[in-house]
């Protein structure tokens, strides 16, 4: 297919910021995928499939999330138009694990029980895939057929807080530790703090500061945790800390990485989340397994590290943060959906 005359849109439903970047600068359309179906059907699955039916007609969607998914497989099927799958959430990786959480029990239920069907489908109507991750490409694949091309392309840090957060100046002597992120389970949040503990029995002045609405006023029971809610200014929450932790259960590439490499802090991330990437670059040791256990020995390790260690892991940092601002990552995913539709 030629990029160049192809009618694109990007179905979603409420876009990433980063996503809607990327479809500004292939000059996709925005299609909010919802609003098709008959108000007396609902909001579940069925309205999904009917607004598939009543999409408008486009030569190629570009689908950010599962629920566009099945609506955009809909009209794949009935009117033909190709579908790219701009693969930045969890759902492929969860299928057929009996730990599945769709949004409905209906959806839990296909998607613990129902893999080698939705794997059908896949390998039939999805044409091609934008992975945010290498991470993200590797459980996709399975879903795809074997001559589906995938390619990768990172997201970015949205340009102004970028360019405030090269001017934080963490405190890389603290014992302190970050997290930013919302309160779902896959974010894993539960796990560090439950590993607390074990980081306080070395280093007992340790602190972790939760960041984020939402998250249990709970977690500030054990000792050493601070709930901070909601920041605004991500600089007040990373000035204090000397080590970013990203927890994850599963996450494709989490952006909250991206800003606190940005800021100067070495993140410690799961082997389970896409910026284990980026984390390995920095230095192998910032990848941990998601449990509390290798969690809490994670940190604690990091901790271990005399200033000057911990400052050239920030220096490391600082530069790897630096490669996802906007300009650059957009480009990269317009080269990458061009090499996508040249194989369609």
């Amino acid at each position: 297919m030629n990029p160049d005359s192809a009618r694109i849109a990007m179905l979603y439903q409420d876009p990433h910021p980063a996503h809607a970047g990327f479809a500004d600068n292939i000059g996709a359309d925005l299609v909010d995928f919802r609003g098709y179906a008959p108000e007396w059907i609902g909001d579940g699955v069925p309205a999904d499939l009917v607004n598939g039916t009543r999409s408008p007609e486009y030569d190629v969607y570009l689908v950010e999330g599962s629920r566009p998914l099945y609506a955009a497989l809909v009209n794949r099927v009935l009117k033909g138009s190709r579908l790219v799958y701009l693969c930045a959430d969890h759902g492929l990786y969860s299928l057929g694990r009996s730990d599945f959480e769709g949004s409905s029990g209906f959806k839990s239920v296909i998607g613990q029980f129902g893999t080698p069907a939705i794997r059908a489908v896949g390998h039939r109507y999805i044409d091609g895939v934008v992975a945010v991750s290498e991470f993200a490409a590797e459980f996709t694949r399975p879903v795809v057929s074997d001559q589906t091309p995938i390619e990768v392309a990172h997201p970015f840090v949205q340009p102004e807080i970028h360019d405030e957060l090269t001017g934080v100046s963490p405190a890389v002597d603290a014992n302190v530790a970050v997290t930013v992120g919302r309160p779902s389970r896959y974010k894993g949040v539960d796990l560090l703090v439950e590993a607390w503990p074990k980081v306080r029995e070395r280093h007992p002045e340790a602190e972790l500061h939760v960041v984020g609405g939402g998250h249990p006023e709970s977690y500030s029971d054990t000792e050493g945790v601070f709930v901070r809610g909601y920041i605004e200014d991500l600089s007040d929450v990373f000035e204090p800390a000397s080590v970013y932790v990203q927890p994850s259960r599963m996450d494709t590439f989490p952006v909250s990485v991206l800003e606190a490499m940005s800021a100067g802090l070495p993140p410690i991330v799961t082997d389970t989340t896409g910026t284990r990437s980026e984390a390995r670059k920095i230095d192998p040791s910032l990848v941990v397994s998601p449990n509390p256990s290798s969690l809490a020995q994670g940190v604690s390790t990091y901790f271990d590290r005399v200033v000057e260690e911990r400052r050239r892991l920030s220096e490391r940092a600082r530069e790897r943060g630096s490669l996802f601002d906007a300009d650059s990552r957009k480009a990269a995913f317009a080269e990458a959906f061009r090499h996508v539709l040249k194989e369609l």
